[in-house]
């Protein structure tokens, strides 16, 4: 009987361990890590310019940089399918933005006498493929395209070491915000030193491809982008 208990002990553990990713405040603390490693830290020490915000400025198209968040299903995200929940992907995705969003506008906010904010309009996701328990994957996000007042910014779940396999994908609307003033995207990325003509296009034929061509629906004209970009430092 000792034994058996001693068993379900562990296994009860190794549960909870696996589980972390739900556990009371384990959501805050992931998703506050990048807003103080890239916008609070470099505040407090009085940087208005960080290696980060350097290595971006050397890419011609560093305004696309991918973040990329590693993870795996963990028991308590499965449902009644034993998948991933559905719900459980939003979270995942507000990890992997708030890295996305203050890497990427870091320059904006340091150099701001107020933090500007960064409010999400619209999320949508389409399922490809389930994720199975313990199943390892990424979250692949970056800005997509822009208007005068939108920033569009996609994020696919995948796996493989290539990213081949897309089992996910979301795409979510934000808009920059400076108190009740918009901040366009266009005016933001110049701050940052990220915009040219270059990123400018390839805005425009995504934009295009978003608007034109996909719908709730259809996603595969997104689902067959190419995303050739630098990927952002961990």
């Amino acid at each position: 009987m000792s034994v058996l208990l001693n068993i379900l002990k562990w296994v009860f553990i190794t549960y909870l361990v696996t589980s972390y990713k739900s556990i009371p405040g384990a959501y805050f603390i992931r998703f506050y890590y990048h807003a103080f490693r890239l916008l609070l830290l470099p505040s407090l020490q009085g940087k208005k310019t960080t290696t980060q915000i350097e290595r971006l400025q050397k890419d011609p198209l560093g305004c696309f940089a991918l973040s990329r968040l590693r993870t795996y299903v963990s028991p308590l995200e499965c449902d009644f399918y034993f998948h991933k929940n559905n719900c459980t992907y939003f979270t995942d995705l507000d990890i992997s933005r708030s890295k996305l969003m203050c890497a990427i506008f870091q320059k904006l906010f340091l150099n701001s006498k107020r933090y500007p904010f960064v409010p999400v309009a619209n999320v949508f996701t389409n399922f490809l493929k389930e994720l199975k328990p313990m199943a390892k994957y990424n979250v692949v996000t970056s800005v997509l395209c822009w208007d005068e007042k939108w920033l569009y910014v996609i994020s696919r779940f995948t796996q493989g070491k290539k990213d081949d396999l897309l089992c996910s994908l979301s795409l979510t609307k934000y808009v920059l915000k400076d108190g009740r003033k918009t901040i366009k995207p266009r005016d933001a990325l110049e701050i940052c030193g990220l915009y040219n003509l270059q990123v400018e296009e390839i805005s425009a034929k995504n934009l295009k491809i978003l608007t034109e061509e996909c719908g709730f629906h259809e996603t595969r004209p997104l689902e067959n982008l190419e995303f050739p970009y630098m990927e952002l430092n961990d």
